[in-house]
């Protein structure tokens, strides 16, 4: 028979789990049944076998019909199921915290309920600014240092692509339908533009936020609550934890800011004397630290602090800058759709010029481009530039680098053609010396004009090549070859760091979807520009913000070194 000692001990779990939750009333329920059940005395035990055997726990004083179920799994011996299913609905923070053992219960009660830290994010400012020490001990502090790192491998990231995808429908769902909230923002990795994001978060204003946090959790699609409080709200959206933080008006740019991050950024903030004074908006934290408002892709402790100390943050380029798309693939070789569709598509976010640029024979795509096969694309564009004459169509081709650092088609071909882009596509079992040798003989090749994502990394599964970047930048910037920064979210490469380095040693870049659906184009272009931002290019820095007579004269240069 189970003692009535243990099930106050589950019940008491069930409680400190609940107030993480943040369901408060749940909480008051469970602290009265325990009560109930401890008044009952070990002497108890076969009284209350008998009631959850006849299922009259309404009996009992102060027990709530809503446990009645709970109570019955307890005296059937299912402790462990209860507890285990009651850890599931917690964030995914104070669950992993709780299965690693480096706290207590309790602590993670503190965590969650007095130190707001949901998310790994909240834990690394809280051990940063020294909450942590001060409300739970410097030996807890300890344990926690030494497993964020664990934490951090262990989270479930997702490609940028994924999480901007949930992030933005979440984001319309609530605009439609939850007028409480006001000017709802994407935060955190999403709005960094980081390539990998470790957690989803938004950020509203409302002047009634527990008000307008109760009209969320009753939102039709939001599938379970796992955290709430009278300013914060954690929820499971399509199967994803999704940490939504509400504002009062006078306080939305400091929380903003904060939920914005990066975790270095927020560091030399304080560095200047931040504490998280309240300020309505963005620019208002900025100014009250003497300090330029900072894009939010720039927030990574790279120089954007000092730079905008002296007034010198660069204009970044944004998607209004861009004229065109140099890169993108049609079901002539591995696109889903056709070249009208592309060029459709192409035209309707208002680009002067493209450039279609199927795969070469040799890639190991899906279909590729013969020579045969060039030559009817060939006509196919000749007569959708008589159908679209509001754009400019360039005939391309993305033709791959071969292993002796030849290119896939020969030069009386690639001649033929407006623009060539060449790329590494392979695995990198060669030596990086290697990889390096044949990434420049195509840079130095006179028909080449574009060399694509040249690190050819896959975003959250392979890093990319280990070239001689500054060699690379060298050859091109001499030669005239300009880089891409690819927005398709598999590549996002160059990556900010390297785009960065290639501005600044004199490498004009391009900006491209690199798009096999057209329905994508815009969005691949805005993430190649999210990535472009993140490397501090400007709009002089890109190939494609320049008129299509710009462009040419710049494949016409190169061309003309022969």
């Amino acid at each position: 028979m189970i003692q009535t000692a243990a099930i106050v001990d589950t019940l008491q779990q069930l409680t400190a789990l609940a107030q993480i939750c943040g369901a408060d009333r749940v909480v008051t329920e469970l602290r009265q049944t325990a009560s109930t059940i401890e008044a009952l005395g070990a002497e108890g035990a076969a009284y209350f076998a008998q009631l959850a055997s006849d299922e009259r726990f309404g009996e009992l004083p102060g027990i709530s019909p809503t446990l009645h179920s709970t109570l019955g799994e307890l005296a059937s011996g299912g402790a462990a199921e209860t507890l285990e299913a009651a850890r599931a609905a917690v964030p995914w923070l104070s669950r992993r915290l709780l299965e690693l053992s480096a706290v207590g219960l309790g602590e993670v009660v503190v965590l969650a309920r007095h130190l707001n830290v949901l998310t790994i994010a909240d834990l690394e400012a809280a051990l940063d600014d020294g909450r942590i020490a001060r409300e739970v001990g410097e030996a807890t502090e300890s344990r926690l240092r030494a497993i964020v790192n664990t934490l951090r491998s262990d989270v479930r990231a997702v490609t940028l692509g994924r999480a901007l995808d949930l992030g933005e429908t979440l984001l319309g769902y609530i605009t439609r339908t939850c007028p409480q909230l006001e000017d709802v923002v994407i935060a955190g990795d999403i709005r960094r533009f980081e390539p990998v994001v470790s957690s989803i978060a938004l950020v509203a204003r409302s002047s009634d936020p527990p008000a307008a946090i109760d009209a969320l959790c009753a939102l039709a699609r939001v599938e379970d609550v796992l955290h709430r409080s009278a300013r914060r709200v954690v929820i499971l959206f399509q199967r994803t934890e999704v940490d939504i933080r509400v504002a009062e008006p006078e306080e939305y740019g400091t929380v903003l800011v904060a939920a914005t991050g990066s975790r270095a950024h927020l560091a030399a903030l304080r560095g200047l004397g931040y504490q998280g004074q309240s300020h309505a908006a963005e620019e208002d934290v900025y100014r009250h630290l003497g300090l330029a408002c900072i894009p939010p892709e720039m927030r990574h402790a790279t120089g954007e602090v000092e730079a905008a100390a002296s007034n010198r943050l660069p204009r970044l380029v944004t998607l209004l800058d861009i004229r065109g798309d140099l890169h993108m693939h049609s079901t002539y070789s591995d696109g889903a759709d056709t070249l009208e569709s592309m060029v459709a598509a192409s035209c309707a976010l208002g680009y002067e010029y493209i450039a279609i640029t199927d795969h070469s024979e040799q890639a190991a795509a899906s279909r590729t481009l013969t020579v045969e096969r060039l030559a009817r694309q060939r006509d196919e564009i000749a007569r959708l530039r008589e159908r679209y004459p509001s754009i400019v169509i360039l005939h391309g081709v993305e033709t791959d680098i071969l292993s002796d650092g030849r290119l896939d088609f020969g030069d009386a071909v690639l001649e033929s053609l407006d623009i060539v882009l060449a790329s590494l596509h392979d695995e990198a079992r060669q030596s990086p010396e290697r990889l390096t040798r044949r990434c420049i003989q195509a840079i130095r090749h006179p028909l080449v004009t574009i060399v694509t994502h040249p690190q050819n990394r896959l975003v959250g599964k392979r890093s990319g090549y280990d070239l001689d970047f500054e060699a690379v930048y060298e050859a091109a910037a001499e030669t005239g070859t300009a880089l891409e920064v690819d927005g398709a979210p598999g590549h996002l490469d160059l990556d900010g760091e390297h785009a960065r380095a290639a501005a600044a040693a004199g490498v004009t870049l391009t900006i491209d979807s690199d798009c096999h659906r057209a329905a994508a184009l815009g969005r691949q272009m805005r993430m190649g520009v999210g990535t472009a931002r993140r490397g501090w290019v400007e709009p002089r820095h890109v190939l494609n913000t320049r008129s299509v007579d710009d462009v040419r004269d710049f494949i016409a240069n190169k061309r003309a070194r022969r």
